[in-house]
């Protein structure tokens, strides 16, 4: 009678648990299709915005063509959104172009948006196949689905050639925003400043631009950027603070309500300090730390010194 009843217990435990996660994925799925049009929605706004500013016009003078708007998952906090639309102030001929755009879908910040006009004028539709000018080139980082170093080049007819640290070597294909590899690998590609992003599941990696060939360890990703080499000021949690990072790679951060020096190291794209691993992107003449660990924790840095 026990083992009888024990049974029908836990039958109707697992009946139990199996409706909750019935529910639950639906909800789920409702939760990631809110995020990603509230992203969009956010995003087109500020691409909006920006062409107005720059170029003219009214709200009304800018639509999108929604059947071209891809998006990508950047991290835990921000959505990629990349996509086509047509400007036309004033009743002129309208421009196609196209943007990308990243945003913080938890605060609704617009964290960098670009645009790029179509080839043509105002006819035709978004050539997604097309490479992107910026694109085309020698990048160097760090390869978002396996880390290891790579020296990645990109042809104007899409074609993709990655050199890895130990020697081996990668054809891969650009496409529809993505770089798709032989073996199955498939990145995200974004634009960064004046850097690329390259995102992989949960990973995204920022590549700098290179000089092609092969990957030479005096002359690599570990080498200082010109334009972040020097002294820096900004305000972090714990009041002002100094940055020095220097061409060799070390880098002191010194806090200038106490006094107190920390010694630190830049290579292969990341700032690293005793507590905490940064990226670093440029703004002007400035740099801004991102957190590794928590994307949305940045300090914003001007600069005072060379």
């Amino acid at each position: 009678m026990y083992n009888v009843w024990s049974r029908r217990t836990f039958l109707s435990g697992a009946g139990l648990l199996a409706l909750l996660l019935c529910a639950a994925a639906p909800a789920a799925r409702a939760q990631n299709d809110k995020q990603t049009r509230y992203a969009i929605e956010r995003a087109q706004i500020g691409v909006s915005g920006k062409i107005l500013q720059e170029r003219g016009g009214t709200w009304e003078d800018i639509t999108f063509d929604q059947s071209r708007t891809q998006t990508w998952r950047v991290s835990d906090r921000q959505t990629g959104v990349r996509g086509a639309g047509r400007h036309a102030p004033g009743g002129s001929d309208a421009r196609s172009f196209t943007y990308e755009a990243t945003v913080n879908h938890r605060n609704g910040n617009i964290e960098r948006v670009t645009y790029d006009w179509g080839r043509g004028g105002g006819g035709g539709g978004w050539g997604d196949r097309r490479v992107p000018r910026w694109l085309v080139g020698s990048w160097r980082g760090r390869s978002p689905s396996n880390q290891r170093r790579v020296s990645l080049t990109v042809g104007s007819d899409g074609e993709v050639s990655a050199l890895y640290g130990n020697g081996s070597r990668e054809e891969g294909r650009y496409e529809n925003g993505k770089i798709r590899f032989n073996n199955s690998d498939e990145w995200d590609v974004s634009r960064a400043g004046e850097e690329m992003r390259a995102a992989h599941g949960s990973r995204s990696e920022v590549f700098r631009s290179g000089t092609g060939g092969g990957y030479d360890d005096d002359d690599d990703n570990a080498r200082v950027p010109r334009w972040m080499r020097g002294t820096f000021r900004g305000t972090t949690d714990t009041g002002e603070s100094e940055l020095v990072i220097r061409a060799d790679g070390t880098a002191t951060a010194r806090s200038l309500t106490k006094n107190v020096s920390f010694q630190g190291s830049y290579s292969n794209g990341r700032l690293r300090f005793e507590w905490g691993t940064y990226e670093v992107e440029r703004t002007g003449d400035g740099i801004r730390t991102i957190d590794t660990k928590n994307r949305s924790a940045r300090t914003d840095y001007r600069r005072t010194g060379n």
